[in-house]
């Protein structure tokens, strides 16, 4: 064989054995280091809006710095709990989502919340801090290991249970998601996205990166080589930026790292107690405040939510994970299900199901078995008084201020849906079969081809007709006994469809255009369906306030 023949068959070998060794080599045990832009990258993704599917939902949302890592909208945010009613002793505090949706954008009844909003079974776990679990949500059904949704493969063989979560929501219809939603919607939606386009006050390592990089496929080249928008380097880039928000700068760091006026009179006198008479370091040790196990503190019966046994079938059925106490200051609802009241809240104090009494009370009452580690405290001999102490180092000493500050790290864009407010609702509506009622989740921002609005109301058949004006009526103009919550300059007509037993639904796909002058013009709405369960046979919606901007 000739020598320069020979020569590249052995090349050839070589490259394939290269290849093969590449292929079956082991995945990392952790993630990869990261990098200023990876972490930027991540930054931008977790405030990203247009990662949800109709542009409503960022994975900062649910999980802001202000709120200690968790929903701020929790007091508003309502889950039937186990016996799938509201208003009764098992509802849930969660997190708001999406109103469900087909892959073309129509609205579609979800089993529980219908034509109105998703709301989470439990409330949305705290962010910060969290980068040092070695699993993620309430049951630690989050494990660490990474698995590449389009191969299958582990992708990361450790360390990566924020990656893991990261991904979890995307592709959830009541979360970020529509029905049947791949992963393929995912990436090419953001790669055809501006990014941070709906995003306001942006910091400035977000502006940097991005008068580098002016579309999403060339940030991921600048950060990861080439610009290939893949769900693994989605979850390797926010589990990066996650891994940034580490609160050490308390009151309590500075005071541990030995400065003995880092905490006042007060706060000296709740940490003595945490550590001692108060038995809270058992299960909040410092300095991470979380033994990062699982406790059944008996809040709620176990058979409304087992906990941590769906994951673990030897586990104490009820049982939830230790939260971390830094940043609780900020958190405005506690434990899984939100039932307490926040740690400032006067209820504390007397309010049975709220954080206070039930570690003072040694469990909420609920519980299968008292845990050891959580024994009635007034049989300890603390005082009412001396757990109020506790709390006000818990809620004072243990938050970092660069978090309430909005500081690097905790600095991040501010979200479209919270500088804009929603769409305003007013007057009384008509109500027949049902209440009639807009779906207005979607929002309605200049150049959003994808805008659509919802209506429900009657039963499936009913002829609906949705009345547009510029001029509202406050009070209302009643007609024949109908009222007008405005003036009507257009009409729509829809023929309402949807299941027997349902209330009728129809959507309406309505391109919005790229005109910021839009911005200050109000644009009125207001349903009115045939019902013949309604007086005059004419059910009417309350009327609703637009602004395209």
């Amino acid at each position: 064989m000739p020598l320069p023949t020979a020569l590249a068959l052995a090349a050839l070998s070589l490259t394939s054995l290269t290849l093969a060794a590449r292929q079956q080599a082991p995945p990392p045990t952790q993630p990869p280091p990261a990098t200023a832009a990876l972490v930027t990258l991540g930054k931008m993704l977790f405030w990203e809006e247009q990662l949800s599917s109709d542009d409503s939902m960022a994975c900062g949302t649910c999980h802001r710095p202000s709120a200690g890592g968790g929903d701020p909208r929790a007091d508003a945010a309502l889950h039937p709990g186990a016996d799938g009613v509201f208003g009764t002793a098992d509802d849930v505090r969660g997190s708001t989502g999406m109103v469900r949706t087909l892959a073309n954008g129509d609205f579609t009844p979800d089993a529980v919340f219908g034509l109105r909003q998703h709301v989470t079974r439990r409330a949305a776990p705290g962010v910060l801090d969290a980068a040092d679990a070695p699993t993620l949500q309430w049951d630690g059904g989050v494990d660490d290991h990474l698995v590449d949704p389009l191969t299958g493969a582990v992708a990361i063989a450790g360390g990566a249970a924020l990656e893991h979560q990261a991904l979890l929501p995307l592709l959830d219809p009541g979360e970020m998601g529509h029905v049947g939603r791949t992963w393929a919607d995912v990436t090419q939606k953001l790669a055809a996205a501006t990014p941070m386009r709906l995003a306001s006050a942006l910091p400035a390592d977000v502006q940097r990166l991005l008068l580098r990089c002016a579309d999403y496929p060339a940030l991921f080249a600048a950060v990861f080589g080439d610009p290939a928008i893949t769900p693994t380097r989605l979850a390797v880039a926010i589990g990066a930026y996650e891994r940034t928000l580490r609160t050490g700068a308390t009151p309590w760091d500075r005071f541990a790292a030995g400065d003995p006026t880092a905490l006042g009179r007060r706060q000296l006198g709740g940490w003595r107690l945490f550590e001692g008479k108060a038995r809270c370091a058992s299960c909040h040790p410092a300095p991470a405040f979380t033994d990062h196990a699982f406790h059944d503190l008996g809040v709620r019966p176990a058979t409304e939510d087992v906990g941590r046994a769906a994951v673990d079938p030897t586990a104490v059925p009820g049982a939830f994970r230790t939260p971390t106490l830094r940043s609780a200051g900020l958190r405005p609802r506690l434990f899984h299900n939100g039932q307490s009241p926040s740690l400032a809240d006067p209820r504390q104090t007397t309010a049975t199901d709220a954080a206070l009494q039930v570690h003072w009370r040694g469990g909420g009452g609920f519980a299968l078995a008292s845990d050891p580690l959580l024994p009635d405290l007034r049989q300890q001999g603390l005082t009412l008084a001396e757990m109020v102490l506790v709390f006000e180092f818990v809620r004072t000493a243990l938050v970092d201020p660069r978090v309430a500050a909005g500081l690097p790290p905790f600095d991040h864009p501010e979200l479209r849906s919270v500088r804009e407010a929603p769409p305003r609702v007013f007057g009384a509506p008509l109500v027949g079969t049902s209440e009639p009622f807009l779906i207005d989740w979607v929002p309605p921002f200049p150049g959003n081809t994808a805008f659509h609005l919802g209506l429900v109301g009657s039963v499936p058949g009913s002829l609906a007709a949705l009345s547009i004006g510029l001029q509202p009526f406050e009070p209302a103009v009643t007609v024949q006994g109908v009222p007008f919550h405005l003036e009507p300059l257009a009409w729509q007509l829809f023929l309402l469809g949807g299941a027997a037993g349902q209330p009728g639904h129809a959507t309406w796909h309505v391109p919005l255009p790229d005109d910021p002058g839009l911005a200050t013009i109000p644009l009125y709405y207001q349903m009115f369906v045939g019902d013949p369960a309604a007086p005059g046979g004419v059910a009417a919606s309350s009327g609703a306030e637009f602004f395209i901007r």
